[in-house]
């Protein structure tokens, strides 16, 4: 049997959970997506000048025109393909929305019901429509109820587990209330949105909350274990919001790197067509660090041409992070931390 330990929660924010500087944060997931493919074109460039300054090399090799048209076709073909697998990523996404009636108004119906869920949590006729308020609205929805624990908790005649029950609602209400602010007057498009709501752990507060509940609900009469379940039943409902918004964020994401990486092909396509056909390395004089004018020109140029490339890997790159730290729903923390569960094999 496993125990929560209420004295030692996850950090507040994904970066703290997963120990992670700033800078890997911001290249991974918070920095602006074309910022980070400059930033890996410029560290492959400055890798290539490196190895051309203190590697075996010679520059002469590269006076030949012959050897930069081989060099640009394959970068040509480099082009292609990713242009290529954008645009079959892209039909794939329009095929899902292209769907018969009776599958859209299921598909109504079902968002609908837990709309409905929701507005009887929240005490709302009506839940907000947007993403952003509607994440805050479950935030705070479980901050209502963990302090309708505590004062529950502090009117019961049992003083058993109050201390861990206290504690446990003072840190959910802290991190709500700093979540709830971060969600306000966010508007839906990237990053911005889902950032909060995954820095809300509520994997462990939602195993927090129906381990005390096992452990000391029924020693404190029926109005704690009601406050239990309104915790529970808005934590419950958080996890299934958040892969919903999750999924609509990936479908955003993959727009967006679709409609950069075509609009970013354009120059290396024309780059690559003259590097081919005009180019030639002897026309172009002068010496700058020990390195020709020519090798200097032609490394810039290759790495312009790959610029859809490390759009695409940029994205890619996010994408996979948010999906690697959101695989599972519900009640399951699957990075390995002493600060989210400790065992207690004496209670078997």
């Amino acid at each position: 049997m496993s125990r929560a330990d209420i004295d030692s929660p996850p950090a507040d924010t994904m970066r703290e959970r997963a120990d992670a500087g700033r800078l890997k944060m911001w290249f991974l997931l918070t920095g602006n997506r074309l910022a980070v493919a400059a930033v890996i074109l410029l560290v492959g460039w400055a890798i290539l000048v490196a190895l051309a300054v203190v590697g075996p090399s010679s520059m002469r090799k590269l006076v030949t025109t012959q050897l930069a048209g081989g060099l640009f076709s394959s970068v040509l073909i480099a082009v292609v393909t990713t242009v290529t697998l954008v645009l079959t990523v892209s039909q794939l996404i329009l095929s899902e929305e292209i769907r018969p009636l009776g599958e859209e108004r299921a598909e109504m119906d079902e968002e609908l019901s837990f709309k409905g869920y929701v507005e009887e949590v929240i005490a709302a006729p009506v839940s907000p429509p947007g993403p952003a308020s509607f994440a805050q609205e479950l935030v705070e929805a479980v901050r209502a109820n963990v302090r309708e624990l505590e004062a529950a908790v502090e009117e019961s005649p049992s003083d058993e587990g109050v201390a861990e029950i206290r504690r446990f609602a003072e840190t959910v209400e802290a991190h709500s209330d700093a979540v709830a602010e971060r969600l306000e007057d966010r508007e839906f498009g990237g990053f911005q949105v889902l950032e909060p709501v995954l820095d809300y752990n509520y994997a462990w507060k939602l195993f927090a909350a129906r381990d005390l509940r096992n452990t000391y609900a029924d020693a404190h009469g029926d109005d704690v274990e009601a406050a239990f379940a309104g915790v529970v039943g808005a934590l419950g409902l958080f996890g299934p919001a958040r892969e919903f918004f999750k999924s609509l964020y990936f479908q955003w994401e993959i727009i967006d790197v679709s409609r950069t990486v075509l609009y970013s092909s354009i120059p290396p396509l024309a780059i690559v067509s003259y590097m081919n056909l005009a180019f030639d390395p002897s026309a172009v004089p002068g010496w700058w660090f020990g390195l020709s004018g020519a090798f200097l020109f032609t490394s810039l140029a290759f790495g312009v041409a790959l610029s859809p490339f490390a759009v695409l890997l940029a994205y890619l790159l996010r994408v996979l992070t948010v999906v690697r730290r959101t695989l599972a729903v519900g009640p399951f923390i699957l990075r390995d931390t002493e600060q989210a569960v400790r065992a207690d094999r004496e209670e078997r």
